[in-house]
């Protein structure tokens, strides 16, 4: 199984950094539309050292939130990112939902979507799993989903 997930922030550039939050459910279409609307107001806004940052963000599978920035225009700092938490934690209290608890892992399994635990990974060896490590959009767009026996966790 072999999912593309190259057209994915297509304006951002291969080596944007990446920050992923899986939610411990999956969201209504109604909270996405609402959640949506928060984060393009929070990458709008988001900013280092006084100076915008060059961010995306989007809803992804009614479950993840994947925050994007270019540091070619400028570099994320401490405090930029320390922001973006805060953000996410707002979330998290207004939906009442996790999005912080990185022993969830969302698991693709006969073109089926669901969270699991990292511990009940070992049982599911012919699954695809959506790995929480990745770092920059170039591996969002080519390695965001592995089949379990392939994960750089195990």
């Amino acid at each position: 199984m072999q999912q593309s997930f190259s057209t994915f922030f297509e304006k951002m550039p291969a080596n944007s950094r990446v920050w992923t939050y899986l939610c411990n459910r999956s969201l209504s279409p109604s909270e996405t539309e609402d959640l949506q609307s928060h984060i393009d107001a929070f990458t709008l806004s988001w900013k280092a050292h006084q100076r915008p940052l060059s961010a995306q963000g989007k809803i992804l599978f009614n479950r993840y939130i994947v925050l994007v920035v270019d540091e070619s225009f400028e570099a994320i700092s401490g405090c930029s990112i320390d922001s973006s938490v805060h953000f996410v934690k707002m979330i998290e209290s207004k939906l009442g939902v996790e999005f912080f608890n990185r022993l969830n892992v969302l698991v693709s399994e006969d073109n089926q979507h669901k969270i699991v635990s990292y511990h009940d990974l070992e049982s599911l060896k012919g699954a695809h799993v959506f790995n929480p490590r990745i770092e920059t959009l170039k591996e969002l767009r080519e390695s965001w989903l592995l089949e379990i026996k392939e994960a750089p966790f195990f």
